[in-house]
């Protein structure tokens, strides 16, 4: 059984963090509605609950939103938070919040070697993977076979590596093919029913 991991996507934005559903166009992502105050709570669970917060307005400037970081609370949740992140300096400054996962998006690093950097920096940092029409999304808009993209991060020494499927392009059989090969993949869906296999030891889905 995989442990559900929902994402929440976040702003800060009238001195509070605000959230919305966002639409996302290969690496782009923006709210569809206007950001309402954050209603979600693990509070009453029985086990604290992983919960994934995206930064929005980070990812989209090009730098990460420290108020953000600062101000993001989530009751009876470990935070696991998806930025821009373009150097090593990025990834300190990340881990100076309150989280205990970072997702790294490949597209935005500076080159490989900020990935390598991060991952002898701390366990906890995790690559994600923006997937277009089956292709991983690399940097000055480039392209990249999907395989090549997870065996790559795996041979640097990742045991954990997120794939965001953009456009809800991959099949089943794509990730059970993935998941054959790095055990460790972490699916990244728009729809929590858009996953039929249950092999994954986590998923991360939008709420």
């Amino acid at each position: 059984m995989y442990m559900e991991i929902p994402a929440i996507y976040c702003v800060f934005k009238g001195g509070e963090v605000r959230s919305a559903q966002v639409r996302i166009e290969g690496t782009a992502l923006s709210f569809e509605t206007e950001p309402q105050t954050v209603a979600f709570s693990a509070e009453g669970s029985e086990e604290r609950m992983q919960v994934l917060v995206a930064d929005v307005r980070g990812l989209g400037r090009r730098g990460l939103d420290d108020r953000l970081l600062k101000k993001m609370k989530f009751s009876g949740s470990d935070v696991w938070f998806l930025t821009f992140i373009r150097d090593i300096e990025d990834v300190f400054d990340s881990f100076m919040g309150n989280i205990v996962k970072l997702l790294i998006p490949y597209h935005t690093t500076r080159n490989d070697l900020v990935m390598k950097e991060a991952f002898e920096m701390s366990e906890n940092c995790i690559p994600v993977l923006f997937v277009s029409k089956g292709m991983v999304m690399c940097r000055r808009g480039q392209t990249k076979d999907l395989r090549t993209a997870v065996e790559e991060m795996a041979r640097i020494g990742f045991r954990e590596v997120a794939v965001l499927d953009t456009d809800s392009m991959l099949t089943a059989y794509d990730w059970t093919s993935l998941n054959d090969r790095f055990p460790g993949l972490i699916p990244y869906i728009r729809k929590k029913d858009a996953m039929e296999s249950a092999e994954f030891q986590n998923i991360i889905f939008d709420l």
